[in-house]
């Protein structure tokens, strides 16, 4: 297999005419991380919320387009344009705002902690290209090892890069499981 040639997933980005190119990645982004929705039993609308944004915010930097770098605006209005029915109350109330605490996943956070949970896995999962952590309903030591191995079946592939959780995230995912319960 030639090295130099793109895959096909991030190489080919379908736009309308006279579309810019940052809406055609996110329109992508979008329908990658409904797709990803669908594919899982979803436990929490709000969590659901902020792992589809997270999923399309890491979709659309595969393609060179940082989501965040409006505040989230134009990925959140191209979520709910795409975004089904049950899904619409959850993205009408998700707010995206500058992370008190920097992490190495996001410079944005989601106002609601239940949905910032779902933002940072949702980031996770997308890097990772599994499809298994959107259902919560394990308890929090159990959902972190999952996120973990998730994170682990990559690192052989990129041994210097972090790719798990980092404690802040971990402890932001820990609290808002912690008030599923």
């Amino acid at each position: 297999m030639n090295r130099r040639k793109p895959r096909l997933d991030v190489a080919v980005v379908p736009m309308a005419a006279g579309e810019d190119r940052a809406a055609a990645v996110l329109r992508k982004a979008v329908a990658a991380a409904l797709a990803a929705l669908r594919e899982q039993e979803a436990g929490d609308a709000r969590f659901a919320a902020g792992y589809a944004a997270g999923f399309a915010r890491h979709q659309a930097l595969k393609h060179g387009i940082d989501a965040e770098a409006d505040g989230g605006a134009g990925l959140i209005a191209a979520m709910r344009a795409q975004a089904p029915a049950e899904l619409l109350p959850a993205l009408q109330a998700l707010r995206l705002t500058t992370r008190g605490t920097a992490t190495s996943r996001s410079a944005l956070a989601a106002a609601d902690p239940v949905a910032d949970a779902g933002y940072l896995v949702g980031q996770l999962e997308s890097l990772c290209g599994t499809r298994r952590l959107l259902d919560t309903r394990r308890g929090a030591a159990r959902y972190l090892t999952l996120c973990d191995h998730a994170a682990d079946r990559l690192q052989t592939h990129h041994p210097t890069a972090v790719l798990r959780l980092d404690p802040g995230e971990r402890a932001i995912v820990e609290r808002a499981l912690a008030s599923l319960d």
